[in-house]
Order: C-alpha cells, then sequence, then structure tokens
C-alpha cells in the first residue's frame, strides 16, 4: 500500500500539492535490500543511499546513490530496484535516479540502464516474471 503520495488536487485555477518530504522517501526506501547483502541500501554501513542524496522539488523525487565499489556488478540493478520501489510508494511522482558522479566504472550505462524507460521497463518485466518483486 503507497504511503503518502504527491498529490495535485485542482481546484478552480489553484493547484495545492502535498508534499513528501527527503526524509520520508529516505524511510521509504529502507525495505530495499542490497542484492548482494541482506541489508536496506539505506544501513549507514554500506552507504549506498543517504539522506544527502534525496532531494524533493514540487512532483520530482531525485535520489543518488553509491555503489559500494566502483566496478559494483550489482549498481544497475539497486538503481532498477530504488525507482520501482519509490513509482510504487510515490505513482503521482516523477522519479529520477542516478550514480553519485564518479562513483562507478559504468557510470552512463548504469545511469542509462535506470532511466531509458524501455530498458528499464524490460528489467521490471523480467524480474516479475522470475518471481523477484
Amino acid at each position: 500500500m503507497p504511503r503518502r503520495k504527491l498529490l495535485r488536487h485542482f481546484t478552480d485555477q489553484f493547484s495545492m500539492i502535498a508534499m513528501v518530504t527527503a526524509s520520508e522517501v529516505f524511510e521509504a526506501l529502507k525495505p530495499v535490500m542490497d542484492p548482494e547483502h541482506p541489508v536496506s541500501i539505506t544501513d549507514p554501513r554500506l552507504g549506498i543511499v543517504t539522506p544527502e542524496g534525496i532531494k524533493v522539488d514540487d512532483d520530482l523525487i531525485q535520489v543518488r546513490f553509491k555503489p559500494t565499489v566502483a566496478t559494483c556488478p550489482m549498481g544497475g540493478l539497486i538503481g532498477v530496484l530504488i525507482r520501482y520501489h519509490l513509482e510504487k510508494e510515490y505513482p503521482d511522482a516523477k522519479i529520477v535516479v542516478k550514480l553519485i558522479p564518479g562513483t562507478h566504472v559504468s557510470e552512463d550505462a548504469v545511469n542509462n540502464m535506470i532511466n531509458n524507460n524501455d530498458q528499464y521497463n524490460n528489467i521490471i518485466e523480467q524480474m516479475q516474471q522470475r518471481g523477484m518483486i
């Protein structure tokens, strides 16, 4: 069940937006586990997602994350899981997930895997077919 969503209600010419905070987004990410370790991506020991890496601006939620190592083979999957989880939690928001610059050797490819809708949807479909999500 979604937590607090970004909602847009139109009344006459005014719109009112119930804003979510960066700290609420951070809390919403706690159930997302690192694919290689049975630990939340928000766990400070891993430092994958930190509160400082989350920005909320109107209906845009941006998350910058750092894989555990610069050659992390699961870097793209971590980003896909972040985006997937936040899209479920905040279906009215635009979600943008990217690596912190300089934290992965294949930064452009990983960011494209997460944010190219065709690639992302293909990965999500495969994960659903395998019962992974």
